[in-house]
């Protein structure tokens, strides 16, 4: 079947042919062989140490048979602590001269020498927190060892895989870009789908070899440990599907941004190894900053730990704490270990898919933008609808979760700046695009009816080659109406509402300010106009608020300057009415000034091109 598909994909029998050789087999079988023998190295090491003594558990360790008696003991001396203090409170009272009580007092002191006496009884096992090497059970204990080492073997292949896969991906695209081979494929009789999956299959085999070869392990390990077989398997699954995602990302990366030459592939997939690691570790708040936790393919481990009475995640490579509770629009996605699963593979496949659609239009085509405007508009819903939908959660009877409006509203704001920074990178045309569309547009007629029925506006907001500023608008549009809509309509006690709309207002017009930024650096002549333009947009959007940190000008003290940040709700909190009033309107004059350069510029350059045409 394999050697059936290899010939339908020819590029993937071409990836294969080249990799598959006893050098490279051999390091990734012994790379596994390894694995295998540092988790049986582990194992011993961990059995000698118990059986000699030299290794130490605490006594709230499940295999403890001491930890029942000492949980029990600890509540029950925590209690008599609560009640020796109310007593020694009435003594007090009852030995004073305004409430003296012979009769009480000497009540309340029998009492004291009674519980003094439970609590002199307890104290010896509340606090022992070492369970003693015979009270240490076996069987409990191997199958707590080996639950370790199902965790950490999951997420160094998956740490492995995803890291090195993207490296391997982006090295691979980027290298075969430089020595032009690329575009060999581009004009072979293969599609643009057929080529990428060719790679994104054939570019990590020998990885998926050595991941092939541990699973063995990490089945027999798991199922030692008595975790259902189902959810090992759910496991595994939801990674195959973060492979996916992680790759596809990959190459669309390597083709986005080959002004990053060699230091590319490094970048890359340093960028996947911070963002799992923050995803990997972190709890679950019920906030939309859960949404990060789906990106991470141990999301579904923790649920094959409840399963062994783990009361704690701190010694397993993992944290996702309290994911049990995790809610989407309200519904429990997170109250089984297989829905989140479903809704962790169900979130891959969507923006895997929106991935798929950018690498089918940048193939073959290096200039044009990476989604159209049109795509813009349903990524931008289907984010929104993720976003919003983990935005509304309820929290559990009796939990510790503390969220505010506020929280809310910072998660919100910090997506969006990374959704429209992304936004903004992806849908501005090339400096020779906008030309093009400048001359087409200076020979071109404006007529239609009404407002939304002019050609203008429809290409400002449709067009393949018009300015991103129309699109952007609309996209601004489509995240924050929604967002609106829902503070005004709904009781939110701890937001001021007007405060918050004059937040958006800002947060609207800065990133309207950095679109129209972008595309007239986008018209400079400079080779490296694409460079710059990036390093703009980092220092709009992150530099201000991490430069106010650092000099101490907090919102508190300075409020005016953070109005103007990305996070302006901070300084609106701080600022008068006619301070944040007159901010706006200087954000709205600077759009204006850059809207009208940005015309002028574009005229400009339609004129020079249709003289330029017209000379020739």
């Amino acid at each position: 079947m394999l050697l059936g598909f290899m010939d339908w994909n020819p590029q993937l029998l071409r990836e294969v042919k080249g990799r598959w050789n006893v050098r490279n087999v051999a390091i990734s079988v012994g790379g596994a062989l390894l694995g295998y023998l540092f988790a049986f190295l582990h194992g011993a090491g961990k059995l000698d140490r118990v059986l000699s003594g030299d290794e130490y558990y605490s006594i709230q360790e499940p295999f403890c048979h001491l930890r029942d008696r000492v949980i029990g003991a600890q509540a029950e001396f925590n209690r008599l602590q609560g009640q020796y203090r109310d007593l020694q409170s009435q003594f007090n009272l009852y030995s004073g001269p305004k409430e003296f009580d012979a009769v009480k007092l000497r009540e309340v002191k029998e009492q004291i020498d009674v519980v003094k006496t439970k609590i002199l009884e307890l104290q010896p096992i509340a606090h022992n927190y070492q369970c003693p090497q015979d009270q240490i059970d076996m069987v409990l204990w191997w199958q707590n060892l080996y639950g370790h080492i199902f965790a950490w073997i999951g997420v160094t292949v998956l740490f492995i895989l995803l890291v090195v896969g993207t490296y391997m991906l982006i090295s691979n695209l980027s290298g075969e870009e430089r020595r032009g081979t690329l575009n060999f494929l581009r004009f072979s009789p293969q599609s643009a789908h057929s080529i990428l999956l060719g790679k994104l299959l054939g570019v990590p085999i020998l990885l998926y070899l050595a991941a092939a070869l541990m699973l063995p392990l990490h089945l027999w390990v798991g199922l030692s440990a008595n975790m259902p077989l189902l959810e090992i398997v759910s496991f595994w699954v939801v990674l195959v599907a973060g492979c996916g995602f992680f790759y596809s990302a990959a190459l669309l990366f390597a083709l986005v941004c080959p002004w990053l030459g060699g230091f590319q592939a490094w970048l890359g997939s340093g960028i996947v190894f911070s963002f799992l690691c923050v995803a990997n570790t972190k709890q679950v708040n019920l906030t939309s900053g859960d949404w990060l936790n789906l990106f991470s393919p141990s999301v579904v481990l923790p649920y094959l730990f409840n399963q062994l009475d783990y009361q704690r995640y701190g010694s397993l490579p993992f944290g996702h704490d309290r994911v049990e509770y995790l809610q989407w629009l309200y519904l429990p996605v997170g109250k089984a270990g297989i829905t989140l699963a479903l809704f962790a593979i169900l979130n891959y496949a969507l923006w895997t898919g929106w991935i798929w659609q950018g690498l089918n239009r940048r193939f073959y085509d290096g200039n044009t933008t990476v989604l159209s405007k049109r795509q813009s508009y349903w990524l931008v819903l289907c984010f929104e609808v993720i976003v919003l939908g983990l935005t509304a959660q309820n929290y559990p009877d009796k939990s510790d979760f503390y969220y505010s409006g506020s929280d809310a509203i910072a998660c919100i704001a910090l997506f969006h700046l990374f959704l429209f920074g992304g936004l903004i990178a992806i849908l501005s045309p090339q400096r020779q695009t906008l030309q093009d569309w400048a001359r087409y547009r200076r020979g071109g007629s404006n007529e239609g009816k009404g407002f939304w029925g002019s050609k203008l506006v429809r290409d400002l907001l449709i067009g393949e080659k018009s300015p991103a500023v129309g699109a952007i608008g609309m996209n601004l549009a489509i995240a924050t109406i929604p967002l609106l809509v829902g503070i005004i309509l709904f009781p939110t006690p701890d937001i001021n509402k007007f405060h918050f709309i004059l937040g958006v207002a800002f947060s609207v017009t800065l990133t309207m300010i950095c679109a129209t930024l972008v595309q007239l650096m986008l018209m400079m002549k400079t080779p490296k106009r694409s460079l710059w333009t990036a390093g703009t947009v980092a220092a709009i959007f992150g530099l201000p608020p991490f430069i106010m940190e650092i000099t101490g000008l907090h919102a508190s003290t300075a409020p005016q300057v953070w109005l103007f940040s990305t996070f302006p709700w901070a300084g609106i909190e701080y600022s008068t009415t006619t301070s944040t009033l007159i901010g706006l309107l200087f954000e709205f004059s600077v759009l204006a000034l850059l809207n009208i350069q940005l015309t002028r510029r574009l005229q400009q350059a339609g004129k020079s091109e249709t003289q330029a045409l017209i000379g020739n």
